[in-house]
């Protein structure tokens, strides 16, 4: 059986398992963004660098070229700024690929750079206010709506802010030329965001079909090692341990010899439901292959998550008792990192030990990755 809980962790059962926030910064589903990999976020601040290199040039190189309203020192003190911090994004990002605090950061570091451009370019109709689309369309792109209609407001806003403080200075009168210039830019940012919102919606629809077992509903094997492989990296980070369910079905290959396959698909979609409505929110529930399921209980201990699959034990003998159909649902446990690191290997304690626990003894028990925690249900 697990160890028992020492005297500073004898809490309730439900004060334990209280729903987790997953608005954290490792958590890939956070309704509205989208979590690019860390290839397409190094592209996006090589491009950073690219621009800031342009700049330097322009304003320090270009014969004939000051800064309008900035001495030059003072812009470069700007751009060395912007270059550390852009330094210090990119090493976090190589560590922590997801990070949602990390991309709004860096898209308003983006859009401050290119505030202070615009406002120090020279010419009538500054070129670098095109800048801004860039910024517009590379947080957009990458990082899904929330970000891209964030980004769009902020251009906006400091695009106007800085042409207002370039004309009062200047005590001029808006150009034509440079209306123009915005309201082009300005339709060219809402098309993107309407055209942007469709290919997202598109985008999600096939994700969402391409991570599902079709018969369950459930996550497909795919998508579950995806979701694993960011617990466990979130895991490095904060300790927060997590426990894996593995579920076989007995009998299931009499039910489908027997009674037919489509009583054996009723018995999956029916589990199916069981695990749905048993775990949190914040939980993860899977079809691995055939008969076997994958559950991951987030901030979980090994007794919590055996009153879990105790729960669940009860609900499947319940059902296959009131339909007439002999089966019945047997568990391995395990606890992350303590058996296992990854996720290939905690699965294979968790499966060993449920192997041979149902070698040694009836089926409908429960199993646990270490030899000194088997158990029966």
């Amino acid at each position: 059986m697990p160890h028992k809980d020492g005297p500073s962790e004898r809490r309730s059962y439900t004060e334990r398992r209280r729903p987790v926030d997953r608005r954290t910064e490792l958590d890939p589903q956070v309704p509205g963004y989208r979590f690019p990999s860390w290839q397409e976020q190094r592209v996006q601040f090589i491009t950073r660098y690219v621009f800031l290199v342009l700049g330097v040039l322009f304003f320090n190189l270009v014969e004939g070229i000051q800064p309008a309203y900035w001495s030059l020192t003072q812009l470069n003190i700007a751009f060395g700024l912007y270059l550390l911090i852009n330094t210090a994004l990119f090493l976090h990002a190589r560590r922590y690929h997801i990070h949602t605090l990390r991309y709004h950061i860096a898209m308003w570091v983006d859009i401050v750079i290119t505030a202070i451009s615009v406002l120090n370019d020279p010419y009538p109709i500054p070129p670098s206010l095109l800048v801004f689309i860039m910024v517009v369309l590379g947080n957009g792109m990458r990082y899904g709506m929330r970000l891209f209609a964030i980004s769009l407001i902020g251009s906006f806003a400091a695009t106007m802010l800085v042409l207002s403080a370039r004309f009062v200075l200047n005590d001029q009168q808006l150009s034509p030329g440079l209306l123009f210039l915005n309201l082009f830019g300005g339709i060219i940012l809402v098309y993107s965001y309407i055209l942007m919102g469709r290919i997202e919606n598109s985008r999600r629809e096939l994700e969402l079909h391409s991570n599902l077992d079709t018969l369950t509903g459930l996550l497909n094997r795919r998508a579950l090692q995806d979701v694993a492989k960011t617990m466990f990296q979130r895991l490095q980070r904060n300790q927060s341990g997590f426990v894996m369910l593995f579920a076989d079905l007995d009998k299931f290959k009499a039910v489908n010899d027997v009674l037919g396959h489509a009583t054996g698909d009723r018995v999956l979609k029916q589990f199916a439901d069981i695990l749905r409505h048993t775990i949190r929110s914040t939980d993860v529930a899977a079809r691995f292959g055939g008969d076997e399921f994958v559950v991951l209980l987030d901030n979980t201990s090994l007794a919590e998550a055996e009153v879990v699959a105790v729960r669940i034990q009860k609900q499947v003998a319940q059902w296959a008792d009131e339909n007439s159909i002999d089966f019945s649902a047997s568990f391995g446990l395990g606890e992350a990192p303590t058996h296992g690191e990854s996720f290939a290997s905690l699965l294979e304690q968790v499966d060993q030990a449920l192997y041979h626990s149902k070698s040694r003894r009836a089926v409908g028990g429960l199993a646990y990755a270490t030899c000194a925690h088997t158990g029966t249900g």
